[in-house]
């Protein structure tokens, strides 16, 4: 009988880190964004992210601040409570020899959401599923003001989460639907 462990693994699909590859141990609190979807988003944002500053929260693997960075962001905050996630999330960062601005934060989200006063031009938010977190921490991001003006969310959330919690605050430019997840591109109203 085999010990051998199967890992995951997810890539960097454009810019100067292109190609790279990560690789991480699965566990049911990790979802990478798949490669497909994140090219899906990155074509909804037109490509442009050159010297945006960047927030991955829930980062996980950090696949989606990773991308960022390889696309020309010149800031990105990676916060992630998970503290295995977080160590090998720094190691992933180690690996690229960035010279980017790179803060990578082992906190809770909402708490940590509650102590800043920055702004950033493209915020993610991938909570963990079926935690209700998604309306928190949209909440938290309108009522602090930390999404820069003309910025964009990208939600991530599971295909049967009820959305109208949006109307108020937030208008969806782009939304696709695969594998049991919605994935969203928000602007605020």
């Amino acid at each position: 009988m085999s010990n051998k462990v199967n890992k995951g693994s997810f890539r960097i699909i454009s810019g100067k880190y292109k190609g790279k590859k990560f690789e991480f141990l699965p566990s049911k609190d990790l979802r990478p964004t798949p490669d497909r979807l994140r090219e899906t988003l990155f074509n909804w944002l037109g490509q442009v992210i050159d010297q945006k500053t960047c927030l991955d929260l829930f980062s996980g693997t950090g696949s989606l601040g990773l991308e960022s960075l390889s696309r020309g962001a010149h800031k990105v905050t990676f916060v992630e409570k998970n503290f295995e996630h977080f160590e090998k999330l720094k190691g992933y960062v180690e690996r690229l020899n960035a010279i980017e601005d790179i803060t990578i934060i082992n906190r809770d989200v909402l708490t940590w959401l509650d102590e800043i006063n920055d702004d950033f031009d493209l915020i993610f938010v991938d909570p963990p599923f079926y935690e209700q977190l998604a309306e928190k921490v949209l909440l938290k991001i309108k009522t602090k003001s930390l999404l820069a003006k003309c910025g964009n969310i990208y939600l991530e959330v599971e295909k049967n989460l009820d959305l109208s919690f949006l109307k108020k605050n937030w208008e969806v430019i782009k939304k696709t639907n695969a594998g049991g997840k919605q994935y969203l591109l928000l602007k605020e109203r």
